[in-house]
This record gives C-alpha cells, structure tokens and sequence, in this order.
C-alpha cells in the first residue's frame, strides 16, 4: 500500500516530478526491459544556463516559479511513457524505446522548445538558455547509475563549453 510519505518521497515537492530516487527506479526497470539488441533507452540531464544568478537577481520565487514553468513545458513536450525528473542540477528525461537519432531529435526540440518561448514572470518576460547531456544504454544487467552519470558527465561537459548546447555521451 502506498502511503502519503512514499508518494512525497517520489514527487518533487515544487515541479511535481519524479525524484531522483523515483528516476532511478524508472531507469533500472526500463534498461531491465529493453532488449540488447533493440531500441535504447534515453536520458537526457538538462541545466538551465544562469539558473543560480536568474535567482540571485530575481529571488527565490522567480527562480521556483522558473523551474515549475519548465517542468510544465517538459511534461507537455513528451510522449506518456517518458518521465520528467528533478537533478539537483535541472532536470532529467527518461526517454525509453529510442533510437539515437529519436533520442537526439528530442534534445533538440526540447532546447528550441525552452529557449524560443521567454517565461512569463511578475518582473516581466525572462529568456532562457539550456545545455543538455544525452547518454544511451540498453539490456538487463545495465546500470542506472551509470547512466545518470554518464548524462550528468555530457551536461556538465556542455555547460562547460560556454552552454545552450547538447553533449551526446558516447
């Protein structure tokens, strides 16, 4: 039976999406399903560029109210199987059943997705720019660790080179 605190415990509090604990879970039981030699199962780790100094200038609220308007956007972007996941850093995607160019595809239109459309906010119109890490796996016996890390490692690398851009983790 699934208690109050278990459903806190795999929603974020503020956007609503999944935990990294959840995310993880979602991970294990997708790469455990896919097939080796068939489609891969996608995670994208997304970071919105200049977050931290958007929240220093704007305050909290408008930082909060950034990462609940993106949230949003990332759910209504997606097909029904994927799932939306809080990093520390962003946010996460598991995408499963994709082929490379579907995953890539995806993290294209995601970033034009969150970059063209400027959040409204009480302060007036924000722009946003992103930086994603795309990493694929497949096969029983595949980590989500792993697969979190190798995301984590291609958004960071991203960020890195000036950002508003996608990494594919090879």
């Amino acid at each position: 039976m699934m208690t109050d605190r278990n459903r806190r415990d795999q929603r974020d509090a503020l956007t609503g999406t999944a935990t990294l604990p959840a995310m993880h879970r979602f991970l294990e039981a997708a790469l455990d399903l896919s097939e080796p030699q068939g489609p891969r199962v996608a995670l994208l780790a997304i970071g919105i560029d200049g977050l931290g100094s958007l929240t220093a200038r704007h305050g909290p609220e408008i930082g909060d109210a950034a990462l609940l308007a993106i949230a949003d956007r990332l759910r209504g972007g997606l097909r029904a199987h994927d799932l939306v996941g809080r990093l520390p850093e962003g946010f996460c995607i598991c995408i499963p059943e994709a082929l490379t160019t579907q995953a890539r595809s995806t993290a294209e239109r995601l970033q034009r997705m969150l970059e063209t459309a400027p959040l409204a906010t009480p302060q007036g119109p924000i722009a946003l720019r992103c930086s994603l890490g795309l990493a694929l796996g497949h096969g029983p016996g595949s980590s989500a660790q792993a697969l979190m890390d190798r995301a984590r490692a291609a958004l960071a690398a991203a960020q890195e080179a000036g950002g508003s851009r996608i990494i594919l983790d090879q």
